[in-house]
């Protein structure tokens, strides 16, 4: 009787391990669908950094579940904007391309660069990886662009010129314009950076710019922006193939302010480039100012 048991047991055992042999790829699927579905994006606290403002190209209202590519980019604005340097999500099952759509655009140099200007300058990155699992695991990494130890300095000199200029008590467009004539009346623009020849300075920084008074647009424009963040005006970055300037919400509409150009002009005053709308913009320049206007959705 019992060898009978012994049989049948053994028969069982192998019918099972057939079942298993034959279904692997579908048994598979299933426990990796399963064990994808279990799993949650586990959210960090943001920094003091963050932009609550939801612009038109991106948004701040995200659950981290991507099913199209404009949502993938959306967690890379976020991801950046929250000022984490490292982040886990992941591709549901529907979503087929994900994978291949996560490692197209995360390697798109372009497109992280524009990404970039949307946030605030202490959150934007010198370095952003993404690494790729084919279980569906996305993890994102960041290097920031500045250090804890210049972001110090810099923002000593934003809240003393803050209390100087008396900006507090002042109207928005009076603030712009105060922080504009600042700026450019304490920058030396860097033409040996711009060159591409070797400059002591860290000149495509706010810290070359602010702390080191030599800068090129990139340290301008971050400049700018550390400034309006402080005053609590929505903003982003604008960049073109070699160019980089501000874009300011005012008066419920955007426009365009490019202190670098103010200050290399001949007539450093005459505020050629001062809150101006994109179609004064183009008529002044096309060349140097020619935007992506499918991406900067704001400045059109």
């Amino acid at each position: 009787m019992k060898k009978i048991e012994n049989l049948v047991f053994t028969l069982i055992l192998m019918g099972i391990v057939l079942l298993v042999y034959f279904n692997i790829d579908e048994i598979s699927t299933f426990f990796s669908n399963y064990l994808l579905s279990q799993r949650k994006v586990i959210l960090k606290d943001t920094n003091i950094y963050k932009r609550d403002f939801n612009y038109i190209t991106f948004n701040t209202n995200e659950d981290f579940v991507p099913y199209t590519k404009e949502e993938i980019k959306n967690i890379y604005f976020n991801i950046l904007n929250n000022g984490w340097d490292t982040f886990t999500f992941y591709c549901p099952k529907e979503y087929n391309e994900c994978l291949n759509d996560v490692e197209m655009l995360g390697n798109d140099e372009e497109l992280m660069s524009k990404i970039n200007d949307y946030v605030h300058p202490f959150n934007s990155f010198s370095e952003i990886n993404t690494l790729i699992s084919s279980n569906g695991e996305i993890i994102v990494n960041t290097s920031f662009k500045y250090t804890n130890d210049k972001i110090g300095k810099i923002n000593e000199i934003v809240n003393e010129q803050y209390e100087n200029l008396d900006l507090k008590n002042k109207k928005a467009i009076d603030q712009i314009s105060l922080v504009h004539n600042y700026i450019i009346n304490n920058v030396e623009y860097d033409e040996d950076a711009a060159e591409k020849k070797y400059s002591p300075y860290d000149s495509t920084s706010s810290y070359g710019a602010l702390v080191e008074g030599h800068a090129i647009c990139s340290g301008y424009a971050d400049a700018m922006a550390i400034f309006l963040d402080k005053l609590n005006i929505p903003n982003i970055k604008v960049s073109s193939g070699n160019h980089v300037w501000n874009l300011v919400f005012i008066d419920n509409k955007w426009l365009h302010i490019d202190l670098t150009w103010d200050d290399v002009e001949i007539d450093r005053y005459k505020n050629n480039y001062f809150l101006i709308t994109t179609e004064k913009l183009m008529q002044q320049d096309t060349a140097e100012h020619n935007f992506d206007k499918t991406f900067f959705k704001e400045a059109v």
